[in-house]
């Protein structure tokens, strides 16, 4: 899905008072781990000059579905209730919710850091 793709989806979604501008959408989703880069796509962007458009998806390495997500989030990301619950991962030492018979974070099992 491409950076205009998002935005629609967001747009259309009702949610959100303002939507981010095209730099803070591609930072946002550049620093997140959870999303990864997977190409690009030459878009027409009007009188004959085109343009590269970055193509994202899911990392599919650590989201195998969608209650994943709530333990791969970035710190900065969860509500005040979740960052309460959270603690720090001993391998990566990122602040993350790890359940209580986990050893390390998702994250880190996936990965196998």
């Amino acid at each position: 899905m491409t950076r205009m793709a998002m935005q629609s989806i967001l747009l259309n979604s009702g949610e959100f008072r303002t939507l981010p501008n095209d730099s803070s959408l591609t930072a946002m989703l550049a620093k997140n781990l959870q999303i990864v880069q997977v190409g690009y796509e030459l878009l027409d962007s009007g009188e004959g000059v085109k343009t590269k458009q970055t193509i994202y998806a899911i990392d599919e390495e650590i989201i195998h579905d969608e209650s994943d997500l709530i333990y791969t989030r970035p710190f900065s990301t969860m509500s005040a209730l979740e960052q309460t619950r959270s603690t720090a991962c001993p391998t990566c030492r990122q602040r993350r919710i790890i359940k209580d018979k986990w050893a390390e974070c998702l994250v880190c099992q996936r990965r196998g850091l």
